[in-house]
């Protein structure tokens, strides 16, 4: 034998270059479907917004904008109206639509009542800076304006900024500053009215016709007629307040040692005439000029506004501008913004309910998904189920928001004491015996036996004494060791109390002067206009229970195709594990909503024939008005109730009997077994 084979063989393991590769997740939205999108609304915003606002605003310029004598086709002519137009569009209505794109969120105001709306705007600070940015074009328009006539032509018109006075030099030219503040409150009043129609948030839309868009005849005609009203009554309030400040706040401010040394060389002369109600129709000149400045601007910021509520919302497909459509549209439903999330599910609710051969080769291709971990179905479901269940246990709190769990630090338990020997702390020894003096003086001490017994017996004494009838004349009096506060005693209250109850003082007493000296006829108008401004509207608490209703109803059409489609087109069977889940969150969401329904109208009771025969005005009212609102609420109950009664209605019509194949909880199972029995 050789001397190789007596050793040992030594064998080494070939290095593999196979790796444990994890699967890829689903992109974000961010990185593949909100930059698509944000390109659409680019060229929306571009394309649509602009370029139809911009055309109005050269329309307007053209019909309403001439001082002199010109005609309409000769000013459609002139350069000088297409640049002045160009100008008036650039300060005046791009930055409202710049302000419109930067504040436009998706979460409704939580108000039921225009009280409440009108608090929780004036707490936003975007509400003050929509403010400034609405005013500041309302000026530079009138700076463009006011820059169109010369010098003579300003005399003539009597808008110079200082009256002719050599006296006084300095006098403001009360016209133009009626004219600058009608301006002004114009544009406050523009901003309440979209606070009241809470326009700032997004509001979905479907895909609209070219008749219901804001550019056809009748539209523009509604919105024309809808300015020229809102400007009139605006103006007409504006009147009165600025008379009224020129009577009693002008001269208030003039008897202010410091403000009258600061505003009196402008000012003074306002507070020598007097205001009356025939002054406005001597001035009717610069009234008809203020409406129709104030209209041209309204109606170009009405027009700008109406595009944005008309195109934005509209539908995005953006899934076939990627290689792979399907990811692109799930990882959009992941996305945490609620705008997003609208055109994400509107494009997956086309892709569930697409019944061409692209739509069938997309959905096969999504339900059997191996790529990426977790699978596109199960983002989808994980993420639509999830959205349904916050928006179903918002709906159960009624809107109201979600209360943070009182956390109780715990008891730390006191440690027990060490066992130890207990202490004798008595004398052990015997005690000297005193002599005879001592034990005397002891006994008649303060703290012997016998005081303390005397003691005990004059304190029985005394209470045996109070319950027994005695003359006063008889009765010690012992001044008490916690002596009661007089009565004439003055306590001191802080300063803040002490100026709030001024405060409250003078307004309940300015409010009876003011009520005691009304006529009924305004104080009747004003109690009417208090209860509406105040009362708590019931479809608006609806609303606020159900704020993603849109979204909801997409989310539920795009789930109840899925699962339809699923029965032939699900090869895995992916889908099938998902049904009973998706079922019960359906049946849950649409019993809750019912049984709110219920509670909802029985709030509304139809007048009597007693109430209908004593024809009480105050009671028909009130109750036609309740009528309306329970109507209202049942329009916003019915947009997801809907969509999860025909999505519930189209899963049993599908799968018939094969459904007893599924496990549900008893209550979902009574619920579905009245769709299929009427199926």
């Amino acid at each position: 034998m050789s001397a190789g084979m007596g050793e040992t063989l030594r064998t080494r393991a070939i290095t593999s270059t196979l790796t444990a590769r994890l699967s890829p997740t689903v992109p974000s939205a961010s990185q593949t479907y909100e930059p698509l999108v944000r390109s659409a609304l680019r060229q929306r915003l571009t394309h649509n917004i602009f370029v139809f606002s911009v055309a109005f605003t050269l329309v307007v310029s053209i019909l309403l904008g001439g001082e002199d004598e010109t005609s309409a086709f000769t000013r459609l002519l002139s350069p000088g109206t297409w640049t002045i137009a160009c100008l008036k569009w650039f300060v005046g209505v791009l930055p409202v639509i710049a302000m419109r794109k930067v504040y436009l969120t998706s979460a409704a105001t939580p108000a039921t009542s225009p009280a409440k709306m009108l608090t929780n705007a004036i707490a936003k600070p975007s509400t003050r800076r929509c403010l400034a940015v609405y005013m500041s074009c309302t000026l530079m328009l009138f700076a463009l304006y006011m820059s169109s006539f010369t010098s003579e032509e300003r005399e003539a018109l009597r808008l110079n900024v200082f009256v002719k006075s050599r006296k006084h030099p300095y006098y403001l030219n009360g016209r133009l500053l009626f004219l600058i503040l009608a301006q002004l409150w114009l544009a406050a009043s523009f901003l309440l009215r979209n606070i009241m129609l809470d326009r700032f948030m997004f509001k979905w839309a479907k895909p609209l016709n070219s008749s219901e868009l804001p550019y056809a005849t009748s539209n523009l005609l509604k919105l024309v007629l809808t300015m020229a009203l809102f400007t009139s009554f605006s103006l007409m309030i504006y009147s009165v307040a600025f008379g009224l400040s020129r009577m009693l706040v002008l001269p208030l401010l003039l008897k202010l040692p410091a403000v009258s040394n600061i505003i009196r060389p402008f000012v003074a002369h306002y507070a020598k005439g007097t205001w009356t109600l025939t002054l406005p129709i001597l001035h009717w000149s610069l009234l008809v000029r203020s409406f129709m400045m104030g209209l041209v601007t309204l109606m170009s910021w009405e027009f700008a506004e109406s595009l944005f509520d008309a195109y934005v919302p509209q539908p995005i497909k953006v899934g076939n501008l990627t290689a792979d459509p399907n990811v692109t549209v799930v990882s959009g439903i992941t996305t945490q913004d609620a705008v997003f999330a609208h055109f994400a599910y509107s494009e997956l609710a086309e892709l569930a309910s697409d019944e061409s051969s692209a739509g069938n080769a997309r959905r096969i291709a999504l339900f059997g998904d191996q790529k990426y971990s977790p699978s596109l179905w199960n983002v989808v479901a994980r993420q639509s189920l999830l959205r349904l269940g916050q928006d179903y246990q918002t709906f159960l709190r009624r809107g109201a928001p979600i209360t943070p769990p009182v956390v109780v630090a715990p008891t730390i338990p006191k440690p027990k004491d060490p066992p130890s020997t207990p202490l004798i702390r008595k004398a052990i020894f015997k005690a000297p015996r005193q002599s005879p003096l001592s034990s005397m003086l002891d006994s008649v001490s303060s703290d012997s036996e016998l005081s303390k017994a005397a003691d005990a017996v004059a304190g029985e004494m005394e209470g045996r004494a109070s319950q027994m009838h005695i003359p006063e004349l008889f009765r010690s009096v012992a001044p008490s060791s916690a002596a009661a506060p007089s009565a004439n005693a003055v306590v001191a209250k802080p300063a803040s109390s002490i100026i709030s109850s001024f405060i409250a003082q003078v307004e309940s007493h300015s409010r009876g002067l003011v009520v005691g000296y009304c006529p009924v006829w305004l104080k009747e108008s004003a109690m009417r206009w208090n209860k509406w401004f105040y009362r708590e509207r019931l479809n608006k608490a609806v609303e606020v229970c159900l704020p993603n209703r849109e979204l909801d109803a997409l989310i539920i059409e795009a789930l109840s195709h899925f699962v339809c489609t699923s029965l032939s087109e699900d090869r895995y069977g992916v889908v099938q594990r998902d049904i009973p889940r998706i079922i019960e969150a359906f049946l849950s969401f649409l019993s809750a909503i019912e049984e709110h329904q219920i509670e909802v109208n029985a709030k509304y009771t139809p007048p009597t024939p007693d109430e209908l025969s004593q024809s009480d005005t105050k009671i028909l009212e009130e109750k036609e008005m309740m009528r309306l609102e329970v109507a209202r609420a049942g329009d916003v109950v019915v947009v997801v109730s809907d969509a999860l009664k025909t999505g519930v209605a189209n899963i049993s019509r599908t799968f018939g009997d094969k459904l007893v194949a599924f496990k549900f909880p008893p209550r979902t199972a009574r619920k579905l077994q009245s769709f299929v029995d009427y199926t």
